[in-house]
């Protein structure tokens, strides 16, 4: 009696062997792989970076062939500024899932971080290779932005014309080419981009910042005060605000 009771518990727990590694067990795995990963989106949205990288990395150790839960990881890591972890991750996801554009644009801006312009661009590229992308801007104003850096303005300005052109209301789009035109000493066409970007969003002192620039360079003193002046109240403390008062005190 004992032996056959022996017999049967061992064939129970074969079966339940069988059973943990079969359809079911896959799918209460990815299940489990997508709880993490929602929580750790929820904690990316709060602000709370360690929760979201800790649920990530539980939801890729579940499901390590899941390209969103390697870009997870990664957006979290890049916004903790851990950026060759960042970078791992971002490059597995964009190994997974070749059309993720949103994982190569994230991947593009850790590079950035690192100052390593020339795979910064090659994954810019790849997010934009991508004919259904549906955050394109990003990653034009990032290119745009490169080559600005590098001191190639002609290449910045194209990109920022791209993004203008399917994104006609970028503020974004039109302050970075008034930016680039005001580096090539374009000044007329730099103001009207500008300005525009500022009908657009006015509440940004750097644009009023770089708009007292243009004018100030184009004999304009009364205007230039009023576009400093206007950054100043928009953000005092912020990046911008002494280069703001030194222009003000240059022009009083």
């Amino acid at each position: 009696m004992t032996a056959w009771i022996r017999v049967v518990t061992l064939v129970g727990i074969l079966a339940s062997l069988v059973a943990c590694s079969g359809p079911e067990a896959e799918v209460a795995r990815q299940d489990s792989a997508q709880g993490h990963y929602d929580i750790g989106l929820g904690a990316l949205a709060d602000n709370n970076l360690s929760k979201a990288i800790s649920e990530f990395k539980l939801a890729v150790e579940e499901n390590p062939s899941n390209a969103r839960h390697q870009h997870g990881l990664g957006n979290a890591y890049l916004r903790n500024n851990q950026i060759d972890e960042a970078i791992a991750a971002l490059r597995r996801a964009g190994e997974l899932e070749p059309r993720l554009s949103d994982a190569f644009n994230d991947l593009g801006a850790a590079y950035m971080r690192k100052q390593m312009w020339d795979p910064a661009i090659e994954a810019f590229r790849r997010a934009l290779a991508n004919p259904n992308y549906l955050n394109p801007e990003r990653a034009y104003l990032n290119l745009g932005n490169i080559y600005f850096i590098r001191g190639q303005f002609d290449r910045a300005a194209e990109e920022f014309r791209r993004l203008l052109d399917l994104f006609p209301q970028s503020a974004d789009g039109h302050f970075f080419l008034g930016r680039t035109l005001l580096g090539q000493g374009k000044l007329a066409e730099a103001r009207e981009h500008i300005e525009q970007a500022i009908k657009l969003d006015g509440t940004v002192a750097t644009f009023h910042l770089d708009l007292g620039i243009v004018l100030l360079r184009s004999g304009q003193r009364a205007e230039a005060r009023e576009s400093f002046r206007r950054a100043l109240d928009l953000n005092p403390a912020g990046p911008d605000a002494e280069e703001a008062r030194r222009n003000l005190r240059e022009l009083n």
